[in-house]
């Protein structure tokens, strides 16, 4: 398959939050009932890569809504605890290289996860109205396939939904034989783009100074809550490292697990790229993640907001959203994955073969 248009500017970021996916060329009905092939983890506004550090698809989440709420919520959910002794600047490092090891796990988990996305996305100006999706999102080992259930309140057709998984099957069952000379090119550009993330995670410990903030209790659970600014001495000729260079935020570790349970960033400059011609961020955008645990030792993402601002050319541009993941499933690998469709939607996949007898 062809890599269709891309609205993305740069390097892609943590694989769920999504504001702009990469989509290959592949099947795209109209809005009631699509099914669109997407590239995991492609962020366009590349302040979205410092979310490599707390995890979000990715993948992707796909695109979302007006996150104005959503800093005042987590204040409102955040709740000091007696024991605040300081962690030693050794203690905070082991503790950011372990969330990162737990990362790239995590981010390997995702691949074998199926989940629902309830986006309300408005990326065209603040006047513009929002659009409201439900998707079901399934790995097929490559990227991503989304099942549109529902737009803006209303569901979309039975038969739309059912050919929707009709090609995830078709999707799956190529995708199932990795090794077959028709399909390796696509699982080599995946491991290529999987790399070049993994590069991205491993630069966060030593781009940025982490300092401490204090432990406190979110949503029920004891947190440690560190900040982040960039580390002025940390050269990197990678494309990401210009973003990290004018980012800084907070973000929140699970002291049990040691997992990236929730992660604020803004960036604090305008960030230009090619010297402001092609594009530029603007100072004050940002975006916030959640993470929770979805099986025993695996941290997902749960929630995305952001709200971007920047050029790209002569133009305006602005993304701003709201992603809610919810019921994370393992469906495993594509083999794995094309038994488990087969199972559920076997009725619909069956009966369009009979039609054609």
């Amino acid at each position: 398959m062809r890599m269709g248009k891309s609205t993305d500017l740069f390097l892609h970021g943590r694989r769920m939050i999504v504001v702009r996916l990469r989509r290959i060329d592949g099947v795209q009905a109209s809005h009631t009932g699509r099914t669109t092939m997407w590239r995991r983890a492609y962020i366009p506004m590349i302040l979205a890569s410092i979310l490599a550090a707390a995890g979000l698809a990715t993948a992707g989440l796909a695109t979302g809504v007006l996150a104005a709420t959503g800093a005042a919520k987590a204040q409102q959910n955040q709740k000091p605890i007696h024991d605040d002794t300081p962690m030693t600047l050794e203690e905070i490092r082991a503790l950011v290289a372990r969330a990162i090891a737990d990362q790239h796990a995590d981010d390997s988990e995702l691949n074998e996860y199926d989940r629902t996305e309830h986006t309300i996305a408005r990326d065209s100006g603040k006047e513009a109205a929002p659009v409201e999706t439900v998707d079901r999102v399934f790995p097929i080992g490559t990227g991503d396939v989304r099942v549109e259930l529902d737009r803006d309140g209303k569901p979309v057709d039975a038969a739309a939904v059912e050919q929707a998984w009709r090609n995830i099957e078709k999707y799956l069952a190529v995708r199932s034989h990795p090794d077959d000379p028709a399909i390796r090119p696509e699982f080599e550009r995946t491991q290529r783009r999987e790399r070049a993330h993994a590069e991205m995670v491993d630069a966060i410990g030593g781009a940025f100074h982490f300092r401490w903030e204090g432990r406190v209790t979110r949503d029920g659970r004891p947190m440690i809550e560190l900040a982040f600014e960039p580390d002025p001495s940390y050269k990197s000729s990678a494309r990401f490292a210009a973003v990290f260079a004018h980012t800084a935020g907070n973000v929140w570790f699970d002291e049990s697990s040691g997992q990236v349970a929730r992660l604020e960033a803004k960036l604090r400059e305008d960030v230009p790229f090619y010297g402001g011609l092609i594009a530029k961020l603007y100072r004050g955008s940002w975006i916030t993640i959640a993470q929770s645990e979805v099986a025993p030792g695996v941290w997902l993402p749960r929630q995305a907001s952001y709200d971007i601002e920047g050029r790209k050319f002569l133009f305006a541009a602005s993304w701003r959203g709201q992603i809610d993941a919810s019921a994370y499933r393992r469906v495993g690998p594509p083999a794995e994955a094309l038994t488990l469709v087969q199972r559920e939607h076997g009725e619909a996949i069956s009966s369009e073969g009979d039609a054609r007898r």
